[in-house]
């Protein structure tokens, strides 16, 4: 996936600026893509380089004039191409998953609490996820309802195992 795609993506929903799109990607978690407004500004140019994107100034009521971009028809045609490659299994890269993968190396009460500190984080990013209107919401909120099953999976093995089971070294 790439950072213009998602952009394009976004705007075609609606015309943004570049701080709505930004605050676009923090409020929808579905998206699976989060970006900094050092990346999108940058982005957006290419974008409008390449005539994927138009810029019109607006007047803003706070600050200096916005800019805001729509796609044109180009870039709904770069949109629905990219769109329509194949799609693979994502490739994660998150510090986080793997802290969750070597769990089993720390001491037990560790992990009973690092499980419940998870969980948590879980519940609270459920607790804002809508059921879903499109197909990117309902599979974040499916993947969360996952992750809180193994959660509560892993805490029941854990309560469960005999309590002199060192952690593997």
């Amino acid at each position: 996936m790439s950072l213009p795609h998602v952009l394009l993506g976004l705007l075609s929903r609606g015309p943004a600026s570049g701080w709505d799109l930004k605050h676009r990607m923090e409020r929808d978690l579905s998206l699976g893509w989060d970006a900094e407004l050092t990346q999108i500004y940058p982005a957006l140019r290419r974008l409008l380089r390449g005539g994927f994107v138009t810029m019109k100034r607006r007047r803003s009521e706070k600050g200096p004039p916005r800019r805001e971009y729509r796609v044109t028809p180009a870039g709904r045609r770069e949109f629905r191409e990219w769109l329509a490659e194949p799609l693979v299994l994502p490739h994660p890269r998150d510090a986080a998953l793997a802290r969750l993968a070597f769990l089993e190396r720390q001491p037990r009460e560790l992990r009973t609490a690092r499980l419940v500190e998870y969980r948590v984080l879980v519940a609270a990013a459920l607790k804002k996820a809508s059921a879903g209107s499109t197909a990117a919401r309902r599979r974040w909120r499916t993947l969360l309802e996952a992750e809180r099953a193994w959660v509560d999976t892993e805490r029941a093995l854990l309560e469960a195992a005999p309590e002199e089971t060192p952690a593997p070294r």
